[in-house]
């Protein structure tokens, strides 16, 4: 649940709900949920699903694996390159569709060498790419990346860390508000799309790095997505007999090993970096499926419900408790409790009230300001009649 939303006695609260392994609850109806505020239920006086809600707002990043490998085809015969671009223009479009302040910045990362310059990820070049769904820069940017010939070898983390910090920079008020502001926190993730897997010397370190940096931010959330064959389709195109694993990898140290360094995608690390950050982490081998994991993504950023309730006895000043429960599967599970104070003595006074205390308030002003007044200027004038 995030933090509730304030307009004079009535109470915003914006909750999601997830499933094991993250993954968005988007059925459930308003006989779902209860509200309970100061340890009593509450009637709600309004409800939306999640795609009757207006988004929240977000920021995005979005990690595309440029890497060699990306040329390879896919399951559907397309180039996985394709198949990431087609995906994200759909991913782009639909976020669009569903309107709300949202902001995307697509981001190639790879890294060079020899006759390949790479594709570089600094937290300056990711800030640069931040634009609203709906921007023709988008498109554009899509375009240009559909017209690369990918070269690059894999880095995972170094691009991951560098979202993460700048998606972590509290001082952003872009990505912060004052837990004051009546504006509502703007949710923060990335998603990373790669077919291979990290390439560089020390990964375990490396994964450790990332792993801490993620539980320093727990408002980020990471968001998973492997391109490609999973460790128990390469196990069975190779004949091991068992699911594929890192040992397996053709290297220049192990030239005779069976599954080529291009073919292997680290479901495991993928896994782990989405589950210690409470995000989704999926699998897939062609380019429609990589478009429906984006969609569970979205529906895990913005899927959210929306439940609206009158504070009872609003009193200013007052501090309120609020959780919410919810039925899943035949389980009732409940949000962590969320705090607020209430700023103003409940609605405001009907028309008629208010005109009234308005002549009321002109009557005694009258009364003691212009009536006075007048009888001052009335002894002035006596007294200088009686002068001459």
């Amino acid at each position: 649940m995030g933090r509730p939303q304030l307009n004079e006695e009535e109470i915003t609260l914006r909750v999601k709900v997830t499933t094991d392994g993250g993954r968005p609850e988007m059925r459930l109806g308003e006989s779902n949920f209860q509200a309970i505020v100061d340890d009593k239920p509450v009637d709600i006086e309004d409800w939306r699903s999640p795609t009757e809600t207006v988004p929240p707002p977000a920021w995005i990043v979005v990690l595309i694996d440029l890497s060699g490998s990306m040329q390879q085809a896919d399951s559907s015969g397309v180039t996985k390159l394709q198949g990431a671009i087609q995906a994200t223009r759909r991913f782009i479009a639909e976020m669009s569709d569903r309107g709300g302040d949202t902001r995307v910045a697509i981001v190639p990362f790879g890294e060079g060498g020899g006759d390949c310059g790479g594709y570089p990820v600094t937290q300056d070049a990711i800030a640069d790419r931040f634009f609203p769904a709906n921007d023709i820069k988008q498109q554009n940017l899509l375009d240009y990346l559909a017209s690369q010939t990918p070269c690059a070898s894999t880095n995972i983390y170094d691009p991951l860390k560098q979202a993460i910090r700048l998606l972590g920079d509290e001082e952003n008020p872009n990505f912060y508000v004052p837990e004051d502001s009546p504006k509502p926190e703007p949710r923060l993730s990335v998603i990373l799309l790669s077919d291979g897997y990290h390439n560089k010397p020390n990964e375990e370190r490396d994964f450790q790095g990332l792993r801490n940096l993620l539980l320093r931010h727990e408002n980020i959330v990471v968001h998973t997505l492997g391109y490609g064959l999973t460790p128990e389709q390469l196990g069975a195109k190779y004949g091991l007999g068992r699911p594929a694993t890192r040992e397996d990898i053709q290297t220049v140290e192990k030239p005779y090993n069976p599954i080529p360094d291009e073919e292997f995608v680290d479901l495991k690390r993928l896994r782990e970096i989405a589950e210690v950050s409470g995000g989704v982490a999926e699998f897939s081998g062609d380019a429609d499926e990589i478009a429906e994991a984006l969609q569970v993504f979205l529906n895990a950023l913005l899927g959210e419900y929306e439940l609206v309730y009158l504070q009872p006895n609003a009193e200013r000043g007052s501090k309120h408790e609020v959780v919410v429960e919810a039925k899943v599967n035949g389980e009732t599970i409940q949000t962590q409790s969320a705090s607020y104070t209430i700023t103003v003595f409940g609605r405001s006074l009907p028309l008629v009230t208010r005109l009234s205390m308005t002549g009321v308030v002109l009557l005694l002003l009258g009364m003691g300001g212009v009536l006075p007044f007048w009888k001052w200027s009335q002894w002035l004038k006596q007294e200088a009649e009686e002068d001459f």
